[in-house]
C-alpha cells in the first residue's frame, strides 16, 4: 500500500477529529469544573494540560487569591515560563 494513501485512510487517534477542527487546529472541548479530571466527549479524563494537576484550583482560598491577583494585575501579566514570557521584579 502507498504510504500516503495509508496516512490519508488511517488518521490515527488524533486525526479522527480532523473534521471537527477549526481550520488547521483542533481545540479539544473540555467540560465541567476546572479540575484534574474533566469531561472530553462525554467521558471523564485525567487532565495534565491544565495547571491544576493537584486539583486545588477550585478551593475557596485559591479562588480568592486568584481573583485578587486578577484585580491587582489584570489578566495580561506575563505567565508561563519566565524564559519565554519575561520576568518582573516580583518574580525575582
Amino acid at each position: 500500500m502507498d504510504i500516503f494513501k495509508k496516512v490519508k485512510t488511517n488518521l490515527g487517534p488524533i486525526g479522527q477529529y480532523a473534521k471537527q477542527a477549526d481550520g488547521y487546529f483542533m481545540f479539544p472541548k473540555l467540560e465541567g469544573e476546572i479540575s484534574n479530571k474533566m469531561f472530553f466527549h462525554g467521558k471523564e479524563r485525567l487532565i495534565w494540560s491544565l495547571n491544576n494537576y493537584l486539583g486545588i484550583a477550585n478551593l475557596p482560598e485559591v479562588r480568592k487569591v486568584d481573583s485578587q491577583a486578577a484585580n491587582d494585575w489584570g489578566l495580561a501579566y506575563p505567565m508561563g515560563a519566565r524564559m519565554m514570557s519575561g520576568q518582573t521584579s516580583y518574580h525575582a
